[in-house]
């Protein structure tokens, strides 16, 4: 299951013996075993019936799941980072012999949660042992329209509002990790005041940019006319550390999504299909083509050209990588106010 189905199946009561948490989201496992303790713990006895272990050995493990609760029906026990099922890990075979032999006789009265950075090694036998007897939970990095959707509720429990566009241009802008897009939100809560409604230009002024967000504002910039600024924003990126060649790659997908959305324009597709065609955010479909429509066909072609023989140049070695980014927004600036077509 992933983990909106785990919510909701402890919100309605149905809590198992046996858990694997696997998968990149580590803010949401956090959120999951807080809800898992408070359905199952009674208020004031979570200290004496929870136990947090970091890769136990067996008699460690056996003992804290044996170990009965006190004034409550279940203990938890969460066992993190065991080499039994990590990746690249060596294991001490005994002791995870005897855990997975204990997995058979696992006392009624323990929910015993294994939580994996990333996704286990699915050829340990442990993890086999798992998948047939324990509730797999799934923690990967949530898609934009979850990210969009969690942003929401998230946004709401802290008393403001943000509706499906402005959710959409928060994740584009900040990401979809859980931990970081809290964090923004709770800097716009703070920004707000007493204000409800979060607008674009409160994430604008407010939100730390990930580098594809920045690299869409930079050609914004750039197909607007304003080279200047374009130039600004990529020394903000640089000096934030960003590679120059990562930039560049950036922005040679961004003129892909220009060229071919152009294409799409003159063939009339339906504005409803652009966003699933080119792979980006409904929010960002019109930007995109007020982008493309400032350009001919022929421009934006040559321009996606220039950068996919650029990047060919630096993966090869044939051109170095200090001041391409620079160079080539010149460049690009050139070709597409050039007179020709």
């Amino acid at each position: 299951m992933n983990h909106n189905a785990f919510f909701d199946s402890i919100k309605a009561g149905k809590v198992a013996s046996l858990y694997l948490f696997e998968g990149s989201e580590e803010y949401i496992k956090g959120q999951a075993i807080s809800r898992l303790c408070q359905q199952v713990l009674p208020e004031g006895m979570e200290a004496m019936n929870l136990t947090e272990l970091h890769n136990p050995s067996a008699d460690e493990l056996i003992a804290a799941a044996e170990t009965l609760p006190f004034l409550s029906e279940k203990r938890i026990v969460i066992v993190r980072d065991l080499d039994a099922l990590g990746t690249g890990k060596k294991a001490d075979e005994a002791s995870a012999e005897a855990i997975t032999a204990y997995l058979e006789r696992l006392s009624p009265t323990t929910s015993l949660v294994f939580m994996v950075k990333g996704k286990a090694d699915g050829r340990k036998k442990l993890y086999l042992t798992l998948k047939k007897k324990a509730t797999m939970v799934d923690f990967s990095r949530m898609s934009e329209a979850e990210a969009s959707s969690w942003a929401m509720r998230t946004m709401k429990a802290l008393g403001k509002r943000l509706d499906t566009t402005a959710a959409q241009k928060l994740v584009f802008s900040v990401g979809s990790d859980a931990a970081l897009l809290k964090q923004e939100m709770e800097k716009l809560a703070g920004f707000l005041g007493e204000r409800e409604e979060v607008q674009d230009e409160d994430i604008d002024t407010m939100c730390v940019k990930t580098l594809e967000s920045t690299v869409f504002q930079m050609v914004d910039a750039q197909v607007g006319g304003q080279n200047g600024q374009a130039l600004l924003l990529l020394k903000t990126v640089l000096e934030g550390g960003e590679d120059r060649f990562m930039v560049l790659s950036m922005l040679l997908r961004q003129y892909r999504i220009l060229y071919h959305m152009r294409c799409l324009l003159e063939e009339r597709v339906p504005q409803a299909q652009l966003g699933n065609l080119l792979g980006i955010p409904p929010f960002a479909v019109s930007r995109s083509q007020a982008q493309a429509r400032r350009y001919s066909k022929e421009k934006l072609k040559a321009a996606y050209d220039y950068l996919y023989d650029l990047e060919y140049r630096l993966k090869s070695g044939q051109s170095p990588q200090e001041g391409s980014a620079e160079a080539a927004l010149f460049m690009l600036d050139g070709i597409l106010n050039s007179q020709s077509a």
